[in-house]
């Protein structure tokens, strides 16, 4: 009795992450020499660092065993990793302190500012998509500027998926403004 290809899929998928998982733990000085030139720009801890260098390892295995040359591996490591890390480095740029990460907050004026900022911010509002006008709305309610923890413990996601969202919103934005 044969199983189903499904299964068998899955146990080479489970086998490969094992393996990637493996070199990124065995290769930790490449992976922090090739994300070096984009380090200070990621919106990354270590941590993040790591799993993204897992993720390209993994890509670079199935791209290896697809185009059934596994002595090309490390190049196609290089090519997604690096391409990982300036898609990190293109967010908000992190502050040295990594514990610490104060997003802007609303400024205060008076009230007939305040009218017309809100109609700016009302119309630069609409270009983004709900989950960011949420986000955006919640930040600029905020009485002291918030930190990415925060805004990630509130909205029940990664700190790194809380960066990604500002800064998309913040491109989006800026397109309008």
């Amino acid at each position: 009795m044969t199983r189903p290809v499904f299964i068998d899929q899955q146990a080479i998928s489970n086998e490969m992450w094992e393996m990637a998982m493996q070199w990124v733990s065995a290769n930790r000085k490449l992976i922090r020499q090739i994300a070096s030139p984009y380090r200070r720009f990621m919106v990354a801890e270590n941590a993040d660092l790591f799993q993204e260098a897992t993720i390209a390892a993994f890509k670079a295995l199935l791209a290896a065993r697809k185009k059934e040359k596994p002595e090309q591996f490390v190049p196609f490591f290089r090519v997604i990793f690096k391409t990982n890390c300036i898609k990190l480095a293109s967010g908000i740029q992190t502050e040295h302190c990594l514990e610490v990460h104060n997003l802007p907050g609303p400024g205060r004026s008076e009230e007939q500012e305040d009218y017309e900022n809100s109609e700016a911010v009302g119309k630069a509002l609409e270009t983004v998509s709900k989950r960011q006008r949420e986000i955006c709305i919640w930040l600029l309610e905020q009485p002291e500027p918030a930190s990415t923890p925060d805004l990630a413990e509130e909205f029940n996601i990664s700190r790194r998926h809380a960066c990604r969202l500002i800064s998309n919103s913040i491109k989006r934005i800026a397109g309008v403004l």
